[in-house]
């Protein structure tokens, strides 16, 4: 794995962290707008006309659309990570996952979602998948 992914992970997470802080200041400066008029004597119809006229329901919800893309920007790096300490740094799941405390159910699966192949049984604890007797 090249070491470029490390500076792409880390520009799209701030792109997406980015968008997201943008997308918040729209609802903001939005509800701000909203407030004024009101104390200036709007009613509720003229309020509820500016907020429409300032994006209504893409306004509201392109925070959560952002912070989506957010967290996925942050699996991506999570998952090129682990996949690099174990194609790289020949770490079991098991080891990463004690690294970065989490299951090494959950380092299989993010290793899979970074495009990861490997042993059908690598990480996996020792009596696992034997026959009982």
């Amino acid at each position: 794995m090249s070491e470029d992914w490390w500076g792409a992970s880390i520009d799209r997470i701030q792109g997406a962290a980015n968008d997201l802080h943008e997308a918040l200041e729209r609802v903001l400066d939005a509800l701000r707008e909203a407030r004024n008029r009101g104390l200036a004597g709007a009613g509720d119809v003229d309020i509820a006309k500016g907020l429409v006229g300032r994006g209504g329901r893409e306004t509201r919800l392109g925070p959560t659309v952002a912070f989506r893309e957010f967290e996925a920007a942050l699996t991506d790096y999570r998952a090129s990570m682990i996949r690099a300490l174990v194609d790289e740094d020949h770490m079991t799941f098991t080891e990463v996952g004690e690294l970065i405390g989490v299951s090494r159910q959950m380092v299989a699966r993010l290793y899979r979602r970074a495009g990861g192949s490997g042993p059908a049984t690598e990480g996996r604890d020792e009596d696992e998948g034997r026959d009982e007797d």
